[in-house]
């Protein structure tokens, strides 16, 4: 009786595992994501082309460069989740930066909304505009 019991124990388990590392796994999603980085100085600014990503997946990385790393926290159909991993704040709708902002770890956006970032900095630095569409 004890064996048995212990046995059904055992399998219980096993199960329980496997389906909550089932649920962990993230399926690629159908969908895009593009970023465009803008570098700028004072001698001028460089529009760099897009960088479409598709499809989409927890964990992508989607921007590595200047200190700073975006990558995919979530994702579903309708909206995606990205952790920012650097010095990057919401420009104001005026256009300027607030250089007292706390920088921003994640954004939320939804479908065919669009977000304008920019580097904490003064004397030279980089804009992004994310769009999920």
């Amino acid at each position: 009786m004890k064996k048995t019991t212990k046995i059904i124990s055992i399998g219980l388990i096993l199960s329980v595992m496997l389906f909550t590392y089932g649920c962990g796994k993230s399926q690629p999603i159908q969908t895009t994501l593009s970023v465009q980085e803008t570098d700028w100085s004072e001698l001028g600014a460089t529009k760099y082309d897009p960088k479409v990503f598709t499809p989409l997946q927890r964990g992508d990385l989607v921007y590595d460069f200047h200190d700073t790393k975006i990558t995919v926290k979530s994702v579903t159909d309708d909206n995606i989740v990205l952790k920012i991993d650097g010095y990057m704040v919401e420009k104001n709708p005026d256009g300027t930066v607030n250089l007292n902002a706390d920088p921003l770890k994640k954004i939320e956006l939804t479908k065919a909304q669009s977000v304008k970032l920019a580097s904490m900095t003064m004397s030279s630095g980089f804009n992004l505009e994310i769009s999920y569409e």
